[in-house]
């Protein structure tokens, strides 16, 4: 909590519970939250849950225990806090209560169908009445479509950060078991969860990998949404002969490092199989002309690189604000490849902040964030992200 002139401007309570009966781990971090609120009333949340543990009467809990919230969430792969730390099977829930600062929410649906028109209506409902800029825009997203949705978020709100990432489940793929994403009242599948915040809000965010890359770079010159056909114009599978054979399935360990077009920044794209065409099928697309090149990582690697990225974070954060918030955005194959050492990122990221510091998130399939100076934000796989957020 935070003074601005004598008024408190931003505060976020964090609560979790792992209990075995979801009704009660939500009701278990609805009174953390309180305890934590005091004689605040929040006025926006998000709540991630794990997609075994999801039930419609959880967000209906927590909209009656907070009337009049702006409330978003989604389906999580594993969920983080401050309260609790790394759990899986859990509930997590994030309230932020402001003073000065503007948010609303809306919820694209349909996006199998209609991607830009869809997430206009959404953003359109969820600037419903706002007259300052946004700052900061939080989206979760189905994984097939999240993409799309930072693509045309990014175009909708020029100067807006937008951060966030793909609704988790329990599998990996870019397919499967469905999804679910919700706004207030309203949960559905193949849509996208929105939460503006306007006003005098500062923010900042860092992304951090922890892949090295491997062997020679080429170029994609073929490739539609979902596939990369031709690398070097060879079958894109021939680029990987010789180090990983994708044939039977993923290679999550391995990703592909990428860089477009007139960018010096790099992002991983994770291959999820090859046909007998030699085509590599990914989650999102990849754009003709982008630089490409294996990679590879371990543990250690991997937990450094969330420090680092959580140490640039602070870094960036304006220097007249305190952070009030963070929220931390990583992927499901990151806690896969860590196995038991899942728990140790979570404890990377909070010895970088401070410890009163209120802290929540999620892991995805996949994440949204901007990569290294760009200004727009990307679709990212196996990536974690740290979002600060004060006044």
């Amino acid at each position: 909590m935070h003074e601005d002139e004598g008024r408190r401007v931003l505060t976020m309570a964090v609560g979790q519970s792992d209990d075995v009966d979801p009704r009660i781990a939500v009701a278990q971090a609805i009174e953390q939250c309180r305890e934590q609120m005091g004689d605040r009333s929040p006025n926006a949340g998000i709540l991630f849950c794990a997609v075994d543990s999801f039930q419609p009467v959880l967000v209906s809990r927590v909209r009656d225990a907070f009337p009049g919230i702006n409330l978003i969430g989604a389906t999580s792969a594993a969920e983080v806090s401050s309260t609790a730390g790394y759990l899986e099977d859990s509930v997590a829930l994030a309230l932020f209560a402001t003073d000065n600062i503007a948010v609303g929410v809306g919820l694209a649906t349909g996006l199998d169908r209609e991607i830009s028109a869809n997430t206009r209506a959404a953003l359109d409902e969820a600037l419903g009445g706002i007259t300052t800029p946004v700052r900061l825009c939080i989206v979760l997203a189905d994984p097939n479509v999240a993409q799309l949705v930072a693509e045309t978020l990014n175009s909708m709100l020029p100067g807006a950060l937008v951060v966030g990432g793909g609704a988790g489940r329990n599998e990996l793929g870019a397919s499967g078991a469905p999804t679910y994403q919700f706004c207030n009242e309203r949960i559905e599948t193949y849509s996208a969860a929105i939460l503006v915040l306007a006003g005098d809000l500062a923010v900042s965010t860092a992304v951090g990998t922890g892949w090295t890359v491997l062997g020679p770079s080429g170029v994609v010159t073929r490739s539609a949404f979902g596939v990369i056909e031709r690398i070097d114009d060879r079958p894109a599978a021939e680029f990987l002969r010789g180090y990983i054979d994708v044939s039977s399935g993923s290679a999550p360990g391995n990703p592909l490092a990428l860089r477009d077009p007139g960018s010096d920044d790099w992002y991983l794209r994770v291959v999820l199989r090859s046909d007998s065409e030699g085509r590599l099928f990914i989650p999102g697309g990849v754009s003709v002309g982008a630089t490409v090149q294996l990679t590879t990582t371990n543990p250690q690697q991997m937990l450094a690189a969330t420090a680092d990225a959580v140490d640039r974070a602070r870094a960036a954060f304006p220097a007249d604000a305190v952070p009030a918030a963070a929220l931390i955005f990583s992927c499901a194959v990151r806690k896969y490849l860590l196995g038991t050492r899942s728990g140790h990122e979570v404890a990377a990221a909070r010895a970088g902040l401070p410890a009163a510091l209120p802290i929540a998130g999620m892991y995805c399939m996949g994440e949204i964030a901007p990569t290294g100076t760009a200004a727009n934000s990307h679709f990212l796989n196996e990536t974690f992200v740290t979002l600060l957020m004060g006044t």
